[in-house]
């Protein structure tokens, strides 16, 4: 074997070139923070920390559903409590026009309050988001809830289901037919009605012929009724959506926890090994200027 002068600075160039290849990595790893900087360093840890990591995004999404399906539901809640009120005013102007004591007049006056309460009531209805989106036109809700010239549900009755959990749902809004009633297209019988905005336009109409009818209450105290059972539903909905939030908060802190214990670099420790590997560079490249002065004719 033949050993010449250039064969052993070639070695010293290599010792170099090899420690300054591992001061880099250890720099690159320093600066992302990351313990692996390739695949190839560890794949099952690279295998787990992208499984983690996709759990991790499918549980913030949850949490962005969650927020979109609170604000529709606590609008929703908001309408409905807005809703009970007036149909509980009005149904005090039902009994105020059913007094016996009531003249022509009076009764008059009494389903002018009404019918702007119907409009209000009606207003409610009608509700829209943010989006512009009718709350209460289940999928159509492009289209305008109600109408009253002549009464009509232009939605449909169809709920939208929002995940905001593995294996969990929950529906964001109630079409409005099944909020306030359906409308119904032939004659209308005070008692038998079942839609909240005829039963009060129906109220109406009897005090102004001056013949009001007490089964009217019974067709508003049917509406009052459905409606507090939906805005109870509601409620049970929005407390879901709390619960979820705090479970899916949960899961993310913990596989966030797990992704850094195995995919997060220890700082000391890098810390440690850049100061060692930093001696070992400067190690060779005073071995190399020694070795750069050296020559096999000295030996000759």
């Amino acid at each position: 074997m033949r050993i010449s002068t250039s064969w052993h600075q070639q070695l010293g160039v290599n010792a170099m070139l090899d420690q300054q290849s591992k001061l880099s990595d250890i720099q690159m790893k320093l600066s992302s923070g990351k313990k692996y900087l390739t695949p190839s360093e560890n794949t099952v840890v690279a295998t787990s920390l992208i499984d983690l990591d996709q759990t991790i995004k499918e549980n913030q999404q949850y949490q962005v559903n969650i927020g979109s399906a609170r604000q529709r539901l606590s609008l929703e809640e908001t309408s409905l409590s807005s809703a009970t009120d007036v149909l509980q005013n009005i149904r005090e102007l039902a009994i105020q026009g059913l007094n016996g004591s009531n003249n022509a007049d009076n009764r008059k006056q009494i389903a002018d309050k009404i019918d702007q309460l119907n409009k209000q009531l009606m207003g409610i209805a009608n509700t829209q988001n943010a989006n512009g989106e009718y709350i209460f036109s289940g999928y159509k809700s492009d289209q305008q809830s109600f109408t009253d010239t002549p009464y009509a549900y232009h939605g449909d009755a169809n709920t939208r289901g929002i995940a905001i959990g593995p294996n969990r749902q929950v529906t964001d809004g109630d079409p409005g037919e099944s909020v306030f009633g359906t409308v119904s297209a032939g004659p209308l019988t005070a008692g038998n009605i079942d839609n909240v905005f005829q039963a009060v336009a129906k109220l109406s109409s009897d005090l102004r012929a001056n013949a009001p009818n007490t089964a009217s209450l019974t067709d508003i105290d049917k509406s009052m009724i459905r409606i507090n059972t939906t805005e109870a539903s509601v409620g049970a909905r929005l407390s879901a959506l709390d619960s979820q939030e705090n479970l899916n908060a949960d899961y993310i802190l913990d596989h966030q926890k797990t992704a850094s214990a195995i995919g997060d670099l220890d700082y000391a420790s890098a810390l440690s090994q850049f100061n060692l590997q930093q001696i070992a560079l400067q190690a060779a490249q005073q071995a190399f200027v020694k070795v750069q002065d050296l020559s096999l004719f000295k030996y000759l």
